[in-house]
Order: structure tokens, then C-alpha cells, then sequence
């Protein structure tokens, strides 16, 4: 009676271990299918957002304008397939990085449009006029709120009016120092995927940029190249589950036999 006993017991801890075990394979299967899905929900909310993205402006703390507008993240095949609904400035990023890649792999790439550009301008800096040359020569080093610019211009033939001999400009130098700043930034918003955002900032504030389009492969992933605890667990046990298993597996039912033969 002891020993049908002790069988029927055996046999309940090696079931329930069964049991246990086809449970956790289920799932194991099922949260990887729907992290699939999320992933799949997540890159088609953020190449959507980057495609509407318009640019939009801040100032850094050292009172620079810099420029900010959402990243396309695609492979280059399926970016492609997309061209109908590209704009044009996309269409030439896009021929660009495939051009690129003849050489060498694209991990990001970005397609700046600026334009320096001076409204008005009364001259304040040195005036030079030369009779013997019969010339007047305008020089000056702007700086003026973020705005540099450096100048020479001459103006030829200064003489009384004379219907033959026309004046002339002749620009001896015109020189607009600029800095520019990029980065690539994953933007704060876990809903979306933490998209990625392309920022540009120039020194000069005589130049804007006027628009931006970027690219970054789709493999560029916070949540995989800089995951939190929760994730760091679920991907160790994702890829040590099966010797997990296995471990688990022979300790439960190696104590089973153990306490059955020593019954």
C-alpha cells in the first residue's frame, strides 16, 4: 500500500513538472508573438510621425536656434518601395544613401537644407576713398547678437558723372563664419518607441536651416541598445530559457527519484 502510494506521488510531481513546463513554453511563445506585434505597432507610429514631421525650432543654452525634426527609421529596401510617398527632399536622401552604400554601410545620414541670408545692411565700419584710383572701399567685421559676418567692397570709378565710364561694385571678400552642431537624440516617449529626432544649430544666427530629413537603420533600438532592469531580466531569460529549463527540469526530477528510492 506504501509503495502504490509513493508511485502515484511520483507520477503527480512528474505530471505537475509536464504541466509546468508546456505552460511556460506556451507562454514564452505567446509574449514573444506579441512583442513582435508591439515592435511591428511601434515602427509603423514612428515612421509615420517622421514622415508628417515638420521642423521645429528651440534655442540651446548657449542662445543658439537649433533645428529639430523627427528621424526616418526604415531599412533602405522598404524606404524605397516608399517612393511615391516621399517628398523630394526625402527622394534625394534616399538616392543618396543608396549611393553611399556602394561603399560602405549607412548606420545614419542626414540632408541639410541652410541659407545665410542678410536682410538690410547700412555700412558702419571703415571707408577708404582713394583719389588717385578714384575709388571708395567699404570694410567692416559685423558681430551684433549671434549674427558675424566680415566684408570688403569696392566701388570703381568714382568720378563726376560721365555717360561712358559706369561706376562698379567689386566685392573683395564676403565671409560668414558658422559653426554647426548635429546630434541624434532618442526622444523621451516610451508610447511611441522612444523615436529618434535629428538636431542642427548653427553659431551664426545669420544662417537657418530651412529643413532636414534623416535616416537611421531600424535595428537603432533604446529599449535593446540601452534597456532598463525589467528588459535586462526578460532578455537574460529569454536567451538562457531552454538551459533553464533543462536545469530546472533534471533538479525537480532528479529529487523525485532520489526521495522515491530512498522510500
Amino acid at each position: 500500500m506504501k509503495t502504490n502510494i509513493t508511485i502515484n506521488l511520483t507520477t503527480l510531481i512528474i505530471a505537475g513538472v509536464i504541466l509546468l513546463l508546456a505552460i511556460g513554453g506556451g507562454w514564452k511563445l505567446y509574449s514573444n508573438k506579441v512583442a513582435k506585434l508591439n515592435d511591428k505597432v511601434a515602427s509603423e507610429i514612428k515612421l509615420r510621425n517622421a514622415l508628417i514631421d515638420t521642423v521645429t525650432y528651440h534655442k540651446n543654452k548657449n542662445k543658439e536656434l537649433v533645428a529639430e525634426k523627427l528621424t526616418i527609421q526604415l531599412s533602405l529596401k522598404e524606404l524605397q518601395k516608399m517612393n511615391g510617398q516621399l517628398t523630394q527632399s526625402e527622394k534625394e536622401l534616399t538616392a543618396r544613401i543608396k549611393e553611399a552604400e556602394k561603399n560602405s554601410s549607412v548606420i545614419t545620414a542626414a540632408l541639410i537644407k541652410t541659407q545665410a541670408r542678410v536682410d538690410s545692411l547700412l555700412h558702419a565700419g571703415q571707408t577708404v576713398v582713394d583719389t588717385t584710383k578714384k575709388t571708395v572701399t567699404f570694410t567692416a567685421r559685423y558681430v551684433n547678437d549671434k549674427k558675424m559676418f566680415n566684408y570688403g567692397f569696392t566701388i570703381g570709378n568714382v568720378l563726376p558723372f560721365n555717360p561712358k565710364l559706369k561706376p562698379t561694385l567689386r566685392i573683395d571678400s564676403l565671409f560668414f563664419p558658422n559653426t554647426q552642431f548635429v546630434s541624434f537624440n532618442w526622444k523621451d516617449n516610451r508610447k511611441e518607441g522612444y523615436p529618434i529626432s535629428f538636431n542642427v544649430s548653427n553659431s551664426n544666427g545669420f544662417f537657418s536651416t530651412v529643413n532636414i530629413d534623416s535616416y537611421a537603420i531600424p535595428e537603432l533600438n533604446k529599449t535593446e541598445i540601452k534597456p532598463n532592469f525589467w528588459k535586462r531580466v526578460g532578455n537574460f531569460f529569454s536567451k538562457s530559457g531552454n538551459n533553464l529549463i533543462y536545469i530546472g527540469t533534471g533538479g525537480v526530477l532528479g529529487a523525485a527519484t532520489y526521495w522515491y528510492l530512498t522510500k
